[in-house]
């Protein structure tokens, strides 16, 4: 498999035109380089192990998902209450990522 290109984030994120080129693009710029700076990745042009292209697939995604929620919460409202939820980390990602994460020494 290829690194993934805004074509291939295009084809994972399916029928949600919610995100222009541009958007899409940009995001996957920045998680490239969060991908890269805490896990082993090769190059663009080597083979990439299907896990990895898939946790960058899905960081593109939540980057973009998050866009719509600045602060990282999630307001539901009742009839009875008022729930907020704090976001964190995908933890899909780090599963797939977990093989290719780079090891700090000291």
């Amino acid at each position: 498999m290829a690194a993934p290109d805004l074509n291939t984030v295009r084809v994972y994120l399916g029928d949600e035109g919610a995100w222009s080129g541009e958007e899409i693009g940009a995001a996957l710029l920045a998680e490239k380089a969060a991908q890269a700076a805490r896990c082993i990745v090769p190059a663009d042009g080597a083979e990439w192990p299907a896990d990895l292209a898939e946790a960058l697939c899905r960081r593109v995604h939540r980057n973009l998902v998050m866009r719509g929620l600045p602060l990282g919460l999630s307001t539901t409202m009742s009839e009875a209450t008022v729930s907020v939820t704090r976001i964190g980390m995908d933890n899909e990602i780090t599963r797939l990522e977990a093989p290719h994460r780079k090891l700090v020494v000291g």
